[in-house]
């Protein structure tokens, strides 16, 4: 299974598209990982690439930034067993490896084709696993594909160099005889066999991705939706660009003939025709302009300020106006224009 399927072919690993996504490849120097590192963040780096780093005790992740406590400049966090035992198989299955009965030769990650005993410890093509190693006195042999073999260092306790018989569900560790012999009464009961802890731990690995699998469903559907809302904001910032261009452009004719009219006109003209003018005005502002777009998603504006200021420059209006005609207040066109209850004066 490790030496089969799950990784592509090393001799791709170094194009770009399987190296920012392949799991043996670090993601700061793009090799195969050399003693890889476990952050606090779960992302995995190379310690060659994380030394130096350090800072007041703290190693920033060079991907996401989340901090990892570490004892000193030059120190690093723990070496992470799972990739390298992921990288040595790797490795592994480019070694050839020969049959112990037939001489017969096949690459490692050719698993399919080979299985291992783990009770000789010798390799064994399929048909010599059928013809020889399925007699009687075989039976309680224990073969695996050659991917699931069991090295020697991890089948013995290191203490006591006795075969690992028992795993204990509170320690997480495997345990020899005499490991079990030696532990308090009190912590056997959270012991059990191999094959039984084997299988327990499949399922509880079965759950933990499921659940992995379950939080990578909700972050492509946040994806989908991320994209549906840019894509709608996409669609209303042109629509209401478009808009506020339109009414811009509606707007600047209106006032510039209003300085035009304000500039050349004297009170008597004025007086005739400034007050249709300042209705034109206040009913211009009060059509239903689209400004506000449709957005789903909540979208802060203030666009009435900011086109008030945008249009300031178009009003050169407040030296022109006699104090005779409002009776000495000063209301401009541009007053009417933001606020049209001001007419409530004059009328």
């Amino acid at each position: 299974m490790m030496s089969g399927g799950i990784f592509p072919a090393s001799e791709r690993l170094w194009e770009p598209e399987y190296a920012s996504c392949h799991p043996l490849v670090c993601l700061l120097c793009h090799g195969q990982y050399q003693q890889p590192c476990l952050l606090d963040c779960y992302h995995i780096f190379c310690a060659s690439c994380l030394r130096g780093r350090a800072r007041d005790n703290r190693l920033s992740c060079p991907l996401c930034g989340y901090p990892t406590v570490v004892k000193g400049v030059n120190s690093l966090p723990p070496e992470d067993r799972l990739l390298k035992f992921l990288v040595d198989n790797s490795s592994d299955s480019l070694e050839t490896v020969q049959c112990s009965n037939c001489d017969m030769e096949s690459r490692m990650q050719d698993a399919g084709a080979m299985y291992y005993c783990n009770t000789c410890s010798q390799p064994l093509c399929a048909e010599c696993r059928e013809n020889t190693h399925r007699a009687k006195m075989f039976s309680k042999h224990e073969i695996v594909s050659l991917a699931k073999r069991a090295k020697q260092g991890h089948r013995r306790c290191s203490l006591h160099d006795e075969h690992y018989i028992m795993f204990s569900t509170e320690k997480k560790s495997m345990l020899c005889i005499n490991c079990f012999r030696d532990m308090q009464v009190e912590s056997r009961t959270h012991c059990m066999d191999i094959e039984t802890a084997y299988a327990q731990g499949c399922e509880i690995l079965d759950q933990a991705v499921m659940a992995v699998k379950e939080l990578q469903t909700s972050a492509r559907e946040s994806i989908v939706l991320l994209k549906a809302m840019i894509g709608e904001v996409r669609s209303n910032v042109e629509e209401e660009e478009n808009a506020i261009c339109c009414l811009f452009k509606s707007m600047q004719v209106h006032l510039v003939a209003c300085s035009a009219f304000l500039s050349s006109a004297n009170k008597f003209d004025f007086l005739d025709m400034g007050y249709q003018l300042m209705e034109r005005l206040r009913r211009i502002v009060k059509l239903p302009h689209k400004l506000r777009p449709t957005q789903s998603s909540k979208i802060n504006t203030d666009y009435h300020a900011e086109f008030a200021r945008s249009l300031e420059s178009l009003l050169p209006l407040g030296h022109r106006r006699p104090a005779s005609i409002t009776g000495g207040s000063s209301i401009s066109a541009w007053s009417v224009l933001l606020f049209p209850s001001s007419l409530s004066v004059l009328v």
